[in-house]
């Protein structure tokens, strides 16, 4: 409801606030700072409190306000999470992967919830609700999670540019199930895996290229698709990542059957490795090829990511550390590694009583 002006008159004593005639808990704020009036309504909570009370209180808020507006907290009265997301994605690297993604997240689950919404006025049960929402709808947590991901930075982004004071999801935790899957005998899998490759694909050095990426390297494949030929050094043996899911430049060594099958490929050698012959674009699935290698070799659940779990059971099985392991596989972060590493319990167990033996022996 628009203010009516003539229903209040000045605070005597008082600078810049207008209490109301008839009613001592309602005040309005009314001031100007660097050529611009800031206008505001505050109203007493407390229905028991004499005028002069209101006043005091008021007053207090009222400096409150000013001391916000001249160390730059900006007036969110029209700012809403749309318009706040579009600020912030204005700020990001359009070519970057998680920049399309987090687009698409917004889109998907946050903007028909509270995009419309008063950014000032969200509050961490807002966004608990619309978490909850997509629980019922049947979301996993990982995709819940995902909300959270685009939330956080962007309310920081709001705070850091003084459009808010607090994160209203800086409290708010999804937990996700333990994705760890069972890998034993792993040296044994990784083997069949990697000689099925080269058998299935050993006139196709396109396609035995990307998947010993996968089995070797343990790259992802969103990593694997966007790799330039720029970025090998067939000289020195080696290629790097531009676009990891930490955001980061990563050196790997190239390791000799994924060069000799990039050699063979029949390309100009320029921009995408793994392009699409019809398009000259990445691909966009590789679902078909995996369906014929799994059948293949006889693994019904192999997948791109599967061999990240085979490979890292197999370092582990051979005795290389989980410091290694974890950077190999790109992390920053070396507990990560645990969602992909399955411990044989009985090797570990006989490894730590032959250790116990000499230490008590």
């Amino acid at each position: 409801m628009a203010l009516n002006i003539i229903d209040y008159e000045n605070v005597k004593g008082v600078s810049n606030l207008k209490i109301h005639k008839t009613n001592h808990t309602k005040f309005i704020f009314d001031f100007r700072f660097e050529n611009k009036r800031y206008r505001k309504s505050y109203k007493v909570k407390a229905t028991n409190w004499t005028k002069r009370d209101c006043i005091r209180e008021a007053t207090k808020k009222l400096q409150a306000y000013k001391n916000d507006i001249e160390v730059g907290q900006v007036s969110t009265s029209f700012t809403t999470l749309d318009k706040m997301f579009s600020l912030y994605v204005g700020t990001l690297d359009p070519r970057k992967e998680w920049t399309n993604k987090k687009q698409s997240i917004y889109k998907l689950y946050i903007k028909d919830v509270i995009g419309n919404k008063q950014i000032d006025k969200i509050r961490e049960m807002d966004i608990e609700r619309a978490l909850v929402a997509m629980k019922r709808q049947g979301l996993k947590p990982r995709t819940q999670k995902s909300v959270l991901e685009v939330l956080k930075p962007l309310f920081s982004f709001a705070i850091k540019n003084k459009y808010l004071k607090e994160n209203p999801s800086e409290g708010i935790v999804v937990n996700i199930p333990s994705q760890k899957r069972l890998v034993t005998d792993a040296t044994e899998l990784f083997t069949k895996v990697y000689k099925g490759i080269i058998s299935y694909y050993k006139n196709d050095p396109f396609y035995r290229a990307l998947f010993l990426f996968a089995c070797l390297d343990a790259r992802r494949k969103s990593e694997i698709l966007n790799l330039k030929w720029e970025n090998i050094d067939f000289s020195n043996n080696y290629y790097w990542i531009e676009d990891t899911k930490n955001d980061d430049k990563q050196k790997y060594n190239l390791q000799e059957d994924i060069k000799e099958a990039l050699l063979q490929i029949e390309d100009e050698h320029i921009g995408l490795v793994f392009k699409s012959p019809i398009t000259s674009k990445a691909l966009t699935t590789t679902d078909r090829q995996m369906r014929q290698l799994k059948k293949y070799i006889g693994i019904d659940n192999l997948s791109m990511h599967y061999m990240r779990n085979i490979f890292v059971s197999m370092g582990a099985e051979n005795k290389i550390e989980a410091i290694t392991l974890s950077g190999a596989l790109g992390h920053k972060d070396a507990n990560t590694i645990n969602k992909y590493l399955s411990t044989n319990h009985y090797n570990a167990s006989l490894l730590t009583s032959k250790t116990i033996q000499k230490v008590l022996n």
